[in-house]
């Protein structure tokens, strides 16, 4: 069976980017929803549209920002697939927000295991790195990681404070 072909440096490079926006995001939006919004329905409506349309504005300022580099254009295909990690965040978030809807899981654990999904996602971008790097996991990689998570929060803390 053939091999797929590496993706470059610089496409792994959009991907992260798309990995890390869509992360902070999505979190930003988990964590200003109560539990009636998650019981009611409302928190999936949130997560699938914050995803959805992050993607959208992610693909087309990544479509306006490729036209800057040397007049050359990546392809809308290139463009969509680098956006796809940002559609990524939101499956367990969503699935956890249909959960809470349902009498299996209470709305509460339901959203703090989104927010905390999200969160190991954002601590585990710097073994993703290192990986891409052709790193070894160390003591650094961890603090990174722990580096990484705490920066979100705090990305996300800003947002949350101007925004909501």
């Amino acid at each position: 069976m053939p091999r797929a072909p590496r993706v470059s440096l610089e496409e792994a490079a959009d991907r992260v980017s798309a990995y890390v926006y869509g992360n902070i995001l999505l979190l930003a939006a988990l964590v200003v929803l109560s539990e009636d919004d998650v019981d009611h329905g409302t928190g999936i409506a949130i997560v699938v549209g914050t995803a959805v349309s992050t993607f959208i504005a992610h693909a087309f300022s990544e479509s306006l920002g490729s036209a800057v580099r040397g007049g050359e254009h990546s392809s809308l295909r290139t463009i969509l697939r680098d956006s796809v990690p940002i559609l990524s965040a939101s499956t367990v978030p969503a699935a956890l927000m249909l959960v809470g809807t349902t009498d299996l899981l209470s709305a509460g654990p339901c959203l703090r295991l989104a927010e905390g999904w999200v969160v190991s996602r954002m601590a585990l971008t710097a073994f993703f790195v290192g990986r891409l790097q052709g790193r070894p996991v160390t003591i650094r990689t961890w603090l990174a990681s722990a580096l990484l998570a705490g920066s979100a929060l705090a990305v996300v803390a800003v947002k949350v404070v101007l925004t909501h």
